[in-house]
């Protein structure tokens, strides 16, 4: 009897030790590297040649609309030879392969990796060097694209933990939309027409601005009309450190242009600097005009960074400019954007 006493327990235990264990070894780690980063995989026969300098030229191009010169990813090289343990688990991954051994020629793109929890990996195969340089060429856009929407979707789900809940309740009430606003935002302002958002440190102002007006036509969505209405609406709610000074936009500079479609409407991306007319303030800005078409209306979320002390603004930007992609007037859930 007392066999069978001692006997179920212990069966009962070596079940849920067996179920533990195969449970953990089912989950996959969390990914490693910091925002923004990439850890590419090529020998060093390439990585020291024009394959290697053709790659790092696209993943290193400057970053659009940063007032000082930032690539769009930090790039970091690894030879196949040493690509091992938490190698494999880093957030955005590249792997080349180039020689005539090589099969499944082409790009390929992997959002569910067996590395790690939501991994970007692409691979990159050629059996030659020139078929390699052709395979950049025809799928740069993709690539960067791919990456930086890795980027910005580990970004909502991030915020989407950490949500102001009372104010972002607020702010979909007040613009009868819905978008996350991340807890570290507090108001600066709020009226009628206007409500500013910002994150304030010693050294960093990160900031957003909700505004909206009438769309009138085609012409709403031209530049020339985004910004004459950004610099009309700052000037009147978005005042200097010195007496009569102001937040409008840097016209010397080129602004950038995009549109796109997001959860079921469109988008309009502006990219540039701003500055402070009667002061010595600037930095980078993003905006996207939304087209709430039921509502006849362009609702705009409008971020900014300043950082006068470090050339390191991109990621506080990405961070800005993933909050803006949340945006839904109860549309279908797709994204077309880059």
């Amino acid at each position: 009897m007392r066999k069978i006493k001692f006997g179920i327990p212990l069966f009962i235990v070596v079940l849920v030790l067996l179920s533990a264990c195969k449970n953990t070894s089912n989950q996959k780690p969390n990914i490693t590297g910091a925002m923004g980063e990439v850890l590419v995989v090529m020998d060093d026969k390439w990585r020291n040649g024009p394959e290697g300098e053709a790659l790092q030229r696209i993943l290193k191009q400057p970053m659009e609309g940063l007032p000082q010169v930032e690539p769009i990813f930090n790039v970091s090289i690894t030879p196949h030879r040493a690509f091992s343990g938490s190698m494999r688990t880093f957030r955005n991954l590249i792997i080349t392969n180039i020689g005539p051994e090589v099969e499944n020629e082409g790009v390929r793109f992997f959002s569910e990796s067996s590395w790690a929890r939501d991994q970007a990996l692409i691979h990159i195969n050629a059996k030659s060097p020139e078929q390699f340089h052709a395979l950049l060429d025809k799928e740069e856009v993709r690539i960067l694209g791919y990456i930086l929407r890795a980027e910005r979707q580990r970004s909502i789900r991030y915020y989407t933990k950490f949500v102001a809940g009372d104010l972002t309740d607020k702010v979909n009430r007040k613009w009868d939309m819905k978008v996350i606003i991340h807890n570290i935002f507090t108001v600066r302002l709020d009226n009628n027409d206007f409500t500013w958002m910002s994150h304030e440190t010693p050294s960093l102002s990160q900031g957003m601005f909700i505004y909206s007006f009438d769309y009138i036509g085609e012409g709403t969505f031209s530049r020339e009309y985004l910004l004459n209405k950004r610099d009309s609406i700052l000037r009147q709610n978005v005042p200097g450190p010195s007496d009569g000074s102001y937040m409008s936009t840097e016209h010397m500079t080129p602004v950038t242009y995009k549109s796109f479609k997001s959860k079921g409407h469109e988008v309009v991306e502006l990219r540039g600097l701003w500055k402070v007319v009667g002061d010595l303030m600037g930095g980078p800005f993003v905006m996207h005009a939304h087209f709430d078409k039921a509502n006849n209306r362009v609702v705009v979320t409008d971020g900014y960074v300043f950082l006068p002390e470090e050339p390191k603004k991109r990621n506080y930007i990405w961070q800005l400019e993933s909050l803006f992609y949340s945006v839904d007037f109860g549309g279908e859930q797709e994204e077309t954007a880059l």
